[in-house]
């Protein structure tokens, strides 16, 4: 969302679109904050209040989607991003349990990788 205040700044000239480096740098904080709060979650909860937490967020998720007017395959790809936001920490979150490094995630197949937990 853009916001007047915090968007527009520069030379004089306010910029309306911020620049895909800082779009990306807003996904990068995002995905930081969205694993490591659902890291967590994973070490204060039991199974169940993962499962019902991690429900609550897709309904969210899906709710915001319909507020904002996403397409259905835009909603599904933003879903799907999210799922594989969550397997990736809980990946990270076994692995650092047993006692493995953490790799990377690869899991997405864009221009930027997921940001490991």
């Amino acid at each position: 969302m853009y916001n007047a205040k915090r968007d527009g700044y520069g030379n004089g000239v306010n910029r309306a679109i911020p620049s895909m480096g800082e779009i990306e740098g807003r996904i990068t904080v995002l995905e930081v904050v969205a694993t490591t709060s659902l890291n967590l979650l994973l070490k204060a909860a039991d199974e169940h209040a993962v499962q019902q937490v991690l429900s609550d967020i897709r309904r969210a998720m899906r709710t915001k989607c319909e507020e904002i007017k996403l397409s259905p395959a835009d909603a599904d790809s933003a879903i799907a991003y999210a799922q594989e936001l969550f397997a990736a920490t809980l990946e990270n979150t076994d692995r650092k349990a047993h006692g493995k490094p953490r790799p990377l995630s690869t899991k997405r197949r864009g221009t930027r990788r997921s940001i490991p937990v």
